[in-house]
């Protein structure tokens, strides 16, 4: 009997109804960064006349901040009731926390104590009208969520609306009540201190939810607590008025809804059952077709038919000079894209209208013969995937040699993405098709193609877009080729671009599939934060951007790191799901680096998310020289497997920036 009124009391101590008439303690929060002070000092004297003149006016306001004393020992504090509650337990709570704050934050020039019905917070600084999400405090005690599928994005849409309807008020408060079962109401409620601005109450709430994923993932209920604003929802009433309610219903899921789903995954079924069978009887067809002489063509036959044998369904056209020549009007200054340090890139219009992108290598770059240069085009152009720029032709005659390319109407990722005009058009579902786009081009290039293919080259510049704004890997010029299960090369010449390459391979020279993941987290953290990398010890950010991305992940204010043209538009659990992604590709050690397939599916909600060990402290310190000077020459690699670089496209851009 004792063991069952344990059990019963317990669970009515967790509940979150609460009684207005009484004080309930969340956490207290105590920081000395700026300094500590001592008994008998200046500063403690004026911080207990403050937190007596808060007491004072609890009484009659809900909301209140003031100052004691002269600097260097002026003290600064407020409190805050939450809106439901009256001034009688507001006043009962702010004493309450008055006691605990001195309690539990000895000594210290900072401290804030929460309460579920008020918050007091004091400094020896200036705290007013200043949004600050340090430190934060997230609780939940509900059990996790069984149908979360179903769950999450209601909730994701429930709290985008809160937070925009909490921000858009004068008191900047909002209750929210979402029907999202037949029988289920979700509740929930944003509050912010009123003496911030719009713009800071919707940062503050913004961060409050993304900081959900790390207390109450899964979960029907979430409090968290940051020192602007609070953030609440759950499954039952908790407020003892809901005058300023703001109702999102939404049609709960049904019987006949369910039912169509599971209909529409069976006919998804058949048809690509179907599809596999007809696929399966094609092939076979075709491979019988063959002669038998054909088949047996390897990929280092070193003759020009040999390569077409193998590569005979890659669509790469040889194309004359003439050709070229007009189409870019004789290489005519008006049809020039970019130049590099290896060639100039020419836009050409063929005859047909079709335009293309037509890289006229220099000379003394190729290093190559003829028959050279034509199999590693046509190797280039067997490299068939939508998120990677398509090689359609080559030209060589001579000292003549170009590589012809899709034509990219929208340039690469980089001019848009740091160009503070151009960056409002990546949205947020344009910048999440990008990273998805990117992710899916590497899965193919490590685990999807016939050989093992590691770019070295990865950043926003090589990143192109398609008038649709759809990404493709571009420029191969560093790229390294593995056959068989290797996947890991080293090499005594470093080349790259500063910012982006693993630190293993600048100390080492070590690479692997894992350098192009680290390459990758660089540039996922890019997109999101709309910053570029500090790329040399002159640049004018004071740390890398995955340690500053670390550091907010680490103090839970993941949302802080996110391009403030987002805080509108994105999804709040996407983008907090993604910066994660992106600290987990830039941990220090490559063994704890995902592989891009394992990307692909923390991208898509697939799999659950490790929590990332923190990244190099800086990948700029190592003094190693980096460029592309002697990239023409042989490459002295020390794998075990055989590697070739593909020197045909050895550009740091396929379209370098105009001159």
């Amino acid at each position: 009997m004792g063991r069952i009124v344990f059990v019963l009391v317990s669970i009515l101590i967790t509940q979150f109804y609460i009684n207005v008439d009484a004080q309930t303690y969340v956490e207290s929060g105590c920081t000395g960064y700026y300094f500590n002070y001592t008994h008998g000092s200046a500063f403690e004297e004026n911080l207990k006349h403050l937190l007596n003149n808060l007491i004072l006016k609890s009484s009659s306001q809900k909301f209140y901040n003031t100052t004691v004393g002269v600097s260097p020992d002026k003290a600064y504090g407020i409190f805050h009731c939450r809106y439901d509650v009256g001034l009688a337990v507001c006043s009962a709570c702010v004493n309450e926390a008055r006691k605990k704050i001195t309690q539990d934050c000895p000594l210290y020039g900072e401290g804030i104590t929460w309460y579920q019905e008020c918050m007091v917070r004091y400094a020896d600084r200036n705290i007013f009208s200043t949004y600050e999400s340090y430190p934060s405090f997230g609780f939940t005690n509900s059990i996790n969520v069984s149908n979360y599928e179903d769950f999450a994005p209601i909730l994701s849409k429930t709290m985008n609306e809160l937070i925009n309807n909490a921000s858009s008020t004068s008191k900047y408060i909002a209750f929210g009540k979402t029907n999202w079962t037949v029988f289920e109401t979700l509740y929930s409620f944003a509050q912010c201190t009123p003496d911030m601005d719009r713009f800071g109450c919707n940062t503050c709430l913004k961060s409050a939810f993304s900081q959900t994923a790390g207390c109450c993932s899964n979960t029907l209920s979430a409090m968290i607590y940051l020192p602007s604003c609070q953030l609440r929802y759950q499954m039952s009433p908790f407020l003892k008025d809901h005058s300023p309610t703001i109702i999102n219903q939404v049609s709960p899921p049904s019987k006949k809804k369910g039912g169509m789903k599971m209909a529409i995954i069976i006919a998804i079924a058949v048809c690509a059952a179907v599809g596999l069978i007809v696929l399966a009887l094609v092939l076979w067809l075709c491979l019988h077709r063959r002669r038998p002489n054909d088949a047996q063509s390897g990929l280092h036959d070193g003759t020009e038919k040999g390569m077409e044998d193998t590569l005979g369904d890659a669509e790469c056209v040889q194309y004359d000079f003439n050709t070229l020549k007009i189409a870019t009007g004789d290489f005519s200054a008006e049809n020039m894209l970019g130049e590099g340090g290896f060639g100039i890139v020419y836009k050409g219009t063929l005859e047909n209208g079709q335009h293309l992108a037509i890289k006229r290598l220099s000379v003394h770059t190729t290093g190559q013969g003829a028959q050279e240069f034509k199999t590693e085009a046509r190797l280039l152009a067997k490299l068939q995937h939508r998120n990677l720029v398509k090689l359609v032709g080559f030209c060589s005659e001579g000292d003549e040699k170009m590589l012809v390319y899709e034509y990219m109407s929208n340039s690469s990722v980089d001019r848009f993405l740091f160009d503070p005009s151009k960056r409002p058009l990546l949205d947020w579902v344009t910048r999440h098709r990008i990273v998805m786009g990117i992710a899916r081009g590497l899965q193919y290039l490590h685990e999807d193609s016939r050989l093992t293919i590691i770019h070295r080259d990865l950043k926003p510049g090589n990143i192109l877009l398609d008038k649709e704004m759809n990404p493709k890997i571009a420029d191969f010029g560093l790229a390294r080729l593995f056959q068989g299960a290797e996947k890991f090369g080293n090499t005594a010449r470093i080349v790259g671009t500063q910012g982006y390459m693993a630190p293993e391979y600048l100390i080492t020279g070590d690479y692997s599939v894992k350098s192009d993941v680290y390459s990758f987290g660089i540039m996922l953290l890019e997109i999101l934060s709309g910053q570029k990398n500090r790329t040399s010890k002159k640049s004018p950010q004071k740390e890398d951007l995955s340690i500053h991305a670390w550091r907010l992940w680490d103090e839970g204010r993941s949302f802080d790191l996110i391009d403030p043209v987002l805080y509108n538009d994105c999804s709040i659990n996407e983008v907090t799901r993604c910066i994660q992604i992106g600290l987990l590709c830039v941990q220090a050690n490559a063994e704890e680096r995902p592989t891009m397939t394992a990307v692909v599916l923390m991208l898509t909600g697939s799999i659950d998310l490790p929590s990332p060990l923190p990244p190099s402290m800086s990948t700029q310190k190592y003094s190693t020289p980096i460029g592309y000077s002697g990239a023409q020459q042989s490459d002295p690699d020390h794998s075990s497997t055989k590697s070739f670089t593909m020197r045909t496209d050895m550009d740091h851009d396929l379209y370098p920036k105009p001159r």
